[in-house]
């Protein structure tokens, strides 16, 4: 197995000889799906990657709970990936395993891991007296775990949100509200006043919590505001919504 010591030093993983250089800037390996979703009463599921290069590849999968720089040998997370290591040829397919091994997780919302994806080229052997600069692309997408029986859709989760006004100081925020066991990852948000648009920072919102929001640009609170926001789905499509509120 590759040492995770040497990956995880970079977050892109470069073997890099200085002088004349020759690389490659981009991933070939493409995962299906731009998150997954596993469901608690799964034996386990699965998650297909392709090969779209001209050159075999090797590939290293693992998860994380969030700590991205952390040995995964560390982590002891409720989970196992096979294989964990794989070559894959070109134009070629691999599936991955994801099967969850029963430890005890909150049953009342879903709790959010990372898959990683590390794709480390071959040495070429055509350059063996050149100067070289090897890239090792690492993907990372997110892994809901979703226990059974929770209440609401979570198609819908994004829809249920509530906003409101804070201002400070140092300008306005916006707290949102997350009341369903469901996380909501937005992908922007809008603030939309007297004919003007400010860019509200978005983030990944966790099951029944209140996150505060930045407004940029926005120093007074409006008397009356609508927040426009876009919110990802499971399968990685757009849903769009809106919030009416007043002033703080």
């Amino acid at each position: 197995m590759i040492s995770m010591k040497t990956f995880l030093t970079l977050t892109a993983a470069m073997v890099i000889s200085l002088g004349i250089v020759s690389f490659n800037t981009h991933a070939d390996v493409v995962i299906s799906g731009t998150r997954i979703v596993y469901p608690q009463q799964a034996k386990d599921v699965s998650v297909r990657l392709e090969n779209r290069g001209e050159r075999p590849l090797l590939v290293q999968i693992w998860l994380d709970d969030g700590r991205d720089n952390t040995n995964p040998q560390e982590l002891k997370l409720p989970f196992i990936l096979t294989p964990p290591v794989s070559r894959m040829d070109a134009k070629r397919g691999q599936t991955i395993r994801i099967t969850y091994l029963g430890d005890a997780l909150p049953q009342d919302r879903e709790t959010l891991y990372w898959f990683n994806m590390l794709e480390i080229p071959p040495k070429s052997a055509s350059n063996q007296n050149q100067n070289l600069l090897q890239l090792a692309f690492r993907t990372r997408i997110k892994m809901f775990y979703r226990p059974a029986g929770l209440n609401g859709d979570p198609g819908l989760a994004a829809q249920t949100l509530r906003w409101n006004l804070v201002e400070e100081s140092g300008g306005v925020k916006v707290n949102v509200i997350n009341e369903s066991p469901y996380f909501v990852s937005l992908s922007s948000a809008a603030l939309k006043t007297n004919n003007q648009s400010y860019r509200i920072i978005t983030e990944t919102l966790p099951p029944k919590s209140t996150n505060s929001l930045a407004v940029k640009d926005l120093t007074q609170a409006p008397a009356n505001a609508k927040v426009l926001y876009n919110a990802i789905n499971d399968y990685g499509g757009t849903i769009k919504s809106e919030f009416e509120m007043g002033s703080p």
